[in-house]
């Protein structure tokens, strides 16, 4: 009898143990915080911008912080007389509205047909703290020829989400210094107000578009960076 009763013992363990080693049906449990949010400002002053000259962008406090943010997607929307497609793995684009014959530079589309293009970056804000006091923000991109013109006269808008409406930005630019090359340089572009209701609201996917009015002459059109330098949000908060 005790034999038997030590042999049931036995297995009644060894099921439980086999239990345990198989995998539960419970659903595992969902993480409820991101764990690459950016850290709130704890009043050192610390400083951390890609690709952007330092000198581009100048803080408001010593105290504040300053973080840049990378597009998580970005490709140029290419609009033709007949048809519009999204074109990806460029490393530059022309802005503008670019023909394939010179005189065909009024844009009326009259013979051989051109094109227009527009750069679409697309941006997460909830990597920022949500309780970030934004201080400055600006959008930057690499123009690498035409830089004066292209600061003056882009169209640069923004939308919080995909089914919001365009607003325009950049009220306020800086013309590169054209330290390197003559007429290249990164266009800053400011964009406080903007960033910082997409930060407060924590948008995870806007859009900041660049573009060029249709001009009369090959003068009126610049080339902008994609992939090569790809534009690039600075923020400063505290």
């Amino acid at each position: 009898m005790k034999a038997k009763l030590l042999t049931l013992t036995v297995a009644v363990i060894a099921f439980i143990a086999m239990g345990a080693a198989l995998p539960s049906c419970n659903p595992t449990a969902r993480s409820l915080a991101r764990l690459d949010k950016y850290p709130l400002c704890d009043g050192r002053g610390y400083t951390s911008i890609s690709r952007l000259d330092r000198r581009s962008f100048s803080k408001t406090d010593s105290r504040s912080c300053v973080k840049s943010l990378d597009p998580f997607d970005i490709s140029a929307w290419v609009e033709a007389p007949v048809t519009a497609y999204t074109q990806r793995n460029l490393q530059k684009v022309v802005l503008g509205c670019s023909n394939l014959v010179p005189d065909a530079a009024d844009c009326s589309y009259s013979g051989m047909p051109g094109h227009a293009a527009t750069i679409h970056s697309s941006f997460d804000f909830s990597v920022y703290p949500a309780l970030a006091r934004v201080q400055k923000a600006v959008f930057a991109f690499y123009a690498e020829d035409n830089a004066a013109f292209l600061t003056k006269s882009a169209d640069v808008r923004g939308k919080l989400n995909d089914g919001d409406i365009y607003m325009s930005l950049g009220a306020s630019r800086i013309t590169p210094a054209f330290r390197r090359l003559p007429h290249a340089g990164w266009v800053v572009v400011d964009v406080t107000d903007f960033a910082a209701r997409a930060i407060n609201e924590q948008r995870n996917d806007t859009s900041i578009d660049v573009s060029l009015p249709c001009g009369r002459s090959e003068g009126e059109l610049a080339t902008v960076s994609v992939l090569r330098r790809e534009p690039v949000l600075v923020v400063e908060y505290k």
